[in-house]
């Protein structure tokens, strides 16, 4: 067994430990269920060769009620087992699947932007499901082919050896024919499972976006796309099936011959007074018998070869490293935070795409309100997620309060910074569990003061349920800009002492957005705030204005400043700024801050 398989055996076995109870039951009640079954050929070799030659009802009767009492045994031990295997595939599809999932709230932004929803889903769903159903019963399948097959050939040894030695050299073609198909299946088994996610990731986007493919028109496209995409994976299930029914059927050629030495040499035997007729049923039974197991190992080796490409998906996910990792070092950001914030030399690009900034020296001084404007792409978001650490810098040092984040526990960091982005994350659950979020020990006030703050009062009265409205997957009971105020009163009840607003107003017309600006600089007039937003006359009454070109700061300063140096941003404001001017910040000013 190769070094790769080893590991995921090794890991598998990891996941069946804590139920390895369960497993032991099933597989002794497995095992039991099948001696029960390899008695039947003696059974009838005593019949046929000693009752039925003497005529004794007595014994007929005894043979009948054997044959019952064996069939009773055989159906209770399998139907345990059957239940017990449930229960225990269950079980491991529990454990298994809560490991990816915290798996996957440790992987860094980088995995969660680039790789689909769908494909995150089939890995914790089919692959899952597989590993636990095909693995599940992997190990008692094995144990029960290795106890029927030692159990048969020692009986036919006994039953007449000479005939067994004739079945012995058509044996070891069934690892032949193994080897030939080993890297068959396995690439065979890979391209479905690939090609099947690839069609759960279409169908996720796909169901997520109907309306936006009916108002573009594009149903026919879409349907094109899927019946390629599953067409792609049809016709790699009919491959992969294909592979398997070629290793079945070289098998059941074996058996075919197999079949004929016996009735063969062993209808000779019997010519000969060798072999009684008993023993040659019996033998007989066991060559089907003796087979099986072969047959379960054909069958074995083919989930084998599905069950360890759904563990390596698996394991994929589970043994990635965060990109952004936590130090063992890592120490809590102590109370209070003063929300000082420093980028020394910053590089970065995503990826291995070109440079998004270069060499950036920013300082955001505590409780200072500053807002990062320039053209789509100059780098603005990116500096928002190297402050809350969606992601790591490639060069330089980003700072909170003299520390470097990377320094900083994640959980510790995370509770002081609140990150909002342009489209509002919200929850199919009530309009009051969704804020709860933001501070699950939230009172009634509370809740109230932050949905004035984001100017939602109007909503609460008018949804029926009030608080206990549900809102919908994703919020989508709600228009764009009520998502997001609602999630911009989620992160007033967070009160953060870093508040990075990221286009977050953006679907709020300009006289709300002003407001709701107003409203956030009054309640956190001590905390640090960085505002990103494309209408620039909303930004002009903030302390900074810095301005950001090609991953660069062009300038910065005030509004009344940058305007009189006729730079970037006067040009930004004059073409941009003024048409969606309307003042209405007079009243909140730099002594905010």
């Amino acid at each position: 067994m190769s070094p790769r398989l080893n590991k995921q055996f090794h890991w598998f076995l990891c996941q069946l430990r804590p139920l390895l109870r369960a497993h032991v039951l099933s597989i002794s009640l497995v095992v039991l269920s099948s001696f029960m079954f390899l008695l039947d050929p003696l059974l009838i070799k005593w019949l046929i060769d000693s009752v039925l030659p003497k005529k004794d009802f007595q014994l007929l009767l005894l043979a009948a009620t054997g044959f019952f009492g064996l069939y009773i045994c055989r159906l209770c031990f399998s139907t345990l087992a059957g239940l017990v295997s449930f229960r225990t595939v269950q079980e491991l599809v529990f454990r298994i699947r809560l490991n990816i999932l915290e798996q996957m709230n440790r992987l860094s932004a980088d995995y969660h932007e680039t790789t689909p929803v769908g494909e995150k889903l089939y890995r914790m769903e089919q692959d899952v499901d597989q590993v636990a159903e095909l693995g599940s019963s992997l190990v008692p399948s094995v144990l029960q082919t290795a106890f029927n097959t030692i159990f048969v050939v020692g009986t036919m040894f006994v039953l007449d050896f000479r005939l067994m030695c004739v079945l012995l050299p058509l044996m070891p073609v069934f690892f032949v024919f193994r080897k030939y198909f080993e890297n068959r299946l396995r690439r065979a088994c890979d391209l479905a499972q690939q090609q099947s996610s690839r069609e759960s990731s279409f169908l996720q986007e796909h169901l997520g976006s109907v309306v936006q493919v009916q108002l573009l028109h594009q149903e026919r496209s879409q349907i094109e796309v899927f019946l390629e995409r599953a067409t792609t994976r049809v016709k790699a299930l009919t491959d992969r099936n294909l592979v398997e029914s070629l290793f079945r059927t070289c098998y059941m050629a074996v058996i075919s011959l197999g079949t004929i030495a016996i009735l063969g040499y062993g209808g000779y035997r019997v010519f000969v007074g060798a072999l009684t007729v008993g023993g040659l049923v019996a033998f007989y039974s066991y060559l089907g018998r003796l087979f099986d197991p072969l047959n379960a190992a054909v069958d074995i080796y083919s989930r084998f070869n599905r069950l360890s490409t759904s563990i390596r998906r698996i394991t994929e996910v589970i043994e990635m490293i965060p990109s952004v990792p936590e130090r063992p070092t890592a120490v809590h950001l102590e109370s209070p935070v003063r929300g000082h914030v420093e980028l020394n030399s910053v590089s970065f690009s995503y990826g291995n795409g070109s440079t998004v900034l270069e060499s950036l020296n920013l300082k955001l001084e505590a409780g200072e309100k500053v807002a990062l404007v320039g053209v789509s792409g100059s780098g603005k978001s990116t500096i928002t997620k190297l402050i809350a650490r969606l992601y790591d810098v490639n060069q330089g040092v980003v700072r909170i309060d003299g520390i470097d984040v990377r320094n900083l526990r994640l959980e510790s960091l995370r509770t002081r910074i609140c990150y909002l982005m342009q489209e509002a994350v919200l929850f199919d659950r009530t309009l009051k569990e969704n804020l709860l979020l933001g501070k699950p020990s939230a009172t009634t006030d509370e809740l109230s003061r932050a949905i004035e703050l984001a100017g939602l009062g109007g909503l609460l009265h008018r949804l029926s349920k009030g608080w206990d409205a549900r809102i919908g997957p994703r919020g989508n009971a709600l228009s764009g800009g009520e998502r997001q105020r609602l999630a911009l009163a989620r992160a007033v009840l967070q009160n953060p002492s870093l508040l990075l607003l990221d286009e977050s107003t953006s679907a709020i017309d300009a006289p709300s957005e002003r407001k709701v600006f107003v409203n956030l600089a009054r309640h956190f007039s001590h905390q640090t705030i960085v505002f990103i937003s494309h209408r620039i006359s909303a930004l002009k009454w903030v302390d900074r204005i810095v301005v950001l070109n090609r991953g660069v700061i062009e300038e910065q300063g005030t509004h009344d400043h940058l305007m009189s140096n006729g730079g970037q941003y006067a040009y930004l404001y004059n073409t941009l700024g003024v048409t969606t001017d309307g003042g209405g910040f007079s009243s909140v000013s730099t002594s905010t801050s």
